[in-house]
């Protein structure tokens, strides 16, 4: 029997190979190795089952947009919880955050120069011919001067491709610290949970401020940040860590609530666990950002949970 973390690697792996074969054909000599590598292990060949297994099962959803729609007053349910809920007092607190999340982002939004609506991803063209690649729920303000190219990540993440200018160097500020671009390819996230930075191409030089602890990032690598606090680097496959950029998303053997928490970054609405014994339950697969609710679909087939909904807008999940 493997080990959690071998059978996480041999996920991981398979997940990257997937991803690459979803973006075209592989070439010959790719195709070989892919070949062995599936010959190599019979690990190789289940994981490989598993993380295209749950991709495949999403396309044969049935298409939701062509059954009847509901009047918003009636909500859809196929068992109720283990414990009562007062539905109506859920539904009503959530339209007050979303009311009041809607006017705390003003600000956001006046301040910003890129902005993009949940489940929304374009790129911002920059005066000097870079360009940032907007995800989901993204705000960028940009501060160029003759000395500095400089933008502040407001809220969200962005991929960032950097034309040279040695005389101005190009900085992405989030959460108190800063990314230096030296000629690359980089992303950064800034979530609750803090600052993101991961390198797809050359290198970047992160400064978690005010500590002021640094570390130089290359290609495949990430670190995290928050309070002046920087995480250890660790290795990663960045194409698959930004599939976002292709619609989506990639996930291996992550607890369920993870999964939901991204999920809901592309929903025009709120998916929550209302039944804590479901969210430590593990997903791997890819899946596309453009149909949230038929990715919900998919993953209450794959591990039998129910769901309770106001229309599409408010999902909330249980056994």
């Amino acid at each position: 029997m493997m080990s959690d973390k071998v059978e996480t690697d041999k996920l991981q792996e398979a997940a990257e190979w997937f991803f690459r074969q979803d973006g075209g054909p592989l070439s010959a000599t790719d195709e070989v190795l892919f070949q062995n590598w599936l010959i190599a292990s019979e690990e190789n060949r289940a994981a490989y089952a598993e993380i295209s297994g749950t991709w495949h099962e999403l396309a044969h959803v049935p298409d939701i947009s062509s059954a009847p729609h509901l009047s918003p007053s009636i909500i859809t349910k196929n068992h109720w919880f283990r414990a009562p809920m007062p539905v109506a007092a859920v539904f009503s607190c959530f339209f007050l955050l979303l009311g009041g999340a809607w006017y705390s982002d003003f600000a956001t939004r006046i301040s910003a120069d890129g902005y993009t609506e949940t489940g929304e991803v374009q790129t911002l063209h920059l005066p000097d011919g870079s360009t940032a690649e907007m995800n989901s729920g993204t705000a960028i303000a940009v501060h160029y001067s003759s000395s500095e190219r400089r933008l502040r990540l407001l809220k969200g993440e962005a991929v960032f491709t950097v034309s040279a200018d040695a005389q101005r160097p190009f900085v992405v500020e989030a959460n108190g610290g800063e990314a230096t671009a030296l000629g690359t390819v980089y992303a950064v996230r800034d979530d609750e949970k803090g600052a993101t930075v991961t390198v797809v191409e050359s290198h970047v030089a992160i400064a978690a401020l005010p500590e002021g602890q640094n570390v130089r990032l290359g290609p495949d690598q990430r670190v995290s940040y928050q309070n002046g606090i920087m995480s250890a680097v660790q290795s990663v496959d960045a194409q698959s860590e930004t599939a976002w950029r292709r619609h989506k998303l990639i996930f291996v053997d992550k607890p369920l609530g993870d999964v939901i928490d991204e999920l809901n970054r592309y929903h025009k609405g709120m998916i929550r666990i209302v039944d804590s014994s479901i969210s430590t339950r593990r997903v791997s697969g890819v899946f596309e950002t453009n149909d949230i609710v038929a990715v919900i679909d998919t993953l209450k087939k794959s591990f039998g949970f129910n769901d309770t909904r106001l229309g599409n807008l408010v999902i909330l999940i249980h056994l």
